[in-house]
């Protein structure tokens, strides 16, 4: 997570119960822990918000009531002798 939206990440774990009771599968668009809106795409979201501020970081994230969890393996070989 880049520093620059750590706030904002923060503001949405804060209200996440709120925003799954209420806006489930929509995209918020958040901008110094501010709600600009609820989206039904990220396209829209993402139109909001360069609309709204221009091209500078804002956070958009999916309402889910948990995360995706995602492992990456990598396998290095080394070689012998």
């Amino acid at each position: 997570m880049s520093v620059v939206l750590e706030k904002e990440y923060k503001f949405y774990l804060k209200h996440l119960d709120e925003f799954t009771a209420d806006h489930l599968n929509q995209f918020v668009l958040i901008k110094d822990k501010e709600i600009v809106g609820f989206y039904a795409s990220y396209e829209a979201a993402l139109t909001s918000g360069l609309k709204q501020f221009g091209n500078v970081p804002f956070f958009i994230k999916e309402v889910r009531e948990s995360e995706e969890v995602h492992f990456f393996h990598q396998r290095i070989s080394t070689k012998n002798g």
